[in-house]
């Protein structure tokens, strides 16, 4: 019984299988880190190994083998390769668009000489900063993976950005309560931000 099912489950996979490959060629995934390419022919390793345990299980006993057996391995393809690549573009230039016309990463931007480094660095906002530096880079760049990691979900990176707003205000009110140790107005446009994000590349 056990064996069967283990049979069964093997088919399953296999078509389970055939199926993410579709949809990583027509809809893309949402990796973070690696391109559909990527993934999809790693699904295509996953159809062969299958393919194997099957050969190695019914032999030359072609009866047994299940149809998605016989269904066509899906070809190899280029591991930079990434489904709606327009739409990931446009998405992307969307995202950027609301960041920087949000309050939260005007004000961020405007105080962050406010702070010093280990201030900074309790709030990460060199990490929220980058959230739209690394974006203008990448669509820059044409890198598709990072687009693509904004472009699904802008509204993450916009809650970062208030939050990170919310506790530099905290620490800028809690600096006020001490003579001298608020200096300047600590502005700055996003030109010189610009250029700042330039020079650390």
């Amino acid at each position: 019984m056990g064996k069967k099912k283990e049979k069964e489950n093997l088919a399953e996979e296999m078509a389970d299988s055939f199926q993410r490959w579709e949809s990583l060629m027509e809809h893309g995934g949402s990796d973070p880190f690696y391109a559909d390419g990527t993934n999809m022919n790693l699904v295509r390793n996953h159809i062969m190994y299958y393919k194997s345990r099957m050969v190695d299980e019914y032999g030359a006993d072609y009866e047994k083998y299940p149809e998605v057996f016989y269904q066509e391995l899906p070809p190899e393809v280029d591991d930079s390769y990434m489904a709606r690549a327009g739409e990931i573009k446009d998405g992307a230039a969307q995202a950027l668009e609301y960041y920087i016309s949000d309050p939260n990463f005007h004000y961020l931007l405007s105080n962050k000489d406010m702070l010093i480094e280990k201030e900074a660095k309790q709030i990460s906002l060199s990490n929220v900063l980058g959230y739209a530096s690394g974006l203008a880079r990448a669509i820059k760049d044409g890198d598709l993976i990072t687009m693509r990691r904004h472009a699904g979900r802008p509204e993450e990176y916009l809650e970062s950005f208030a939050q990170c707003a919310t506790r530099m205000m905290e620490l800028i009110e809690e600096k006020k309560k001490v003579p001298g140790q608020v200096q300047g107005d600590g502005q700055l446009s996003l030109f010189q931000f610009g250029m700042e994000t330039g020079q650390r590349r």
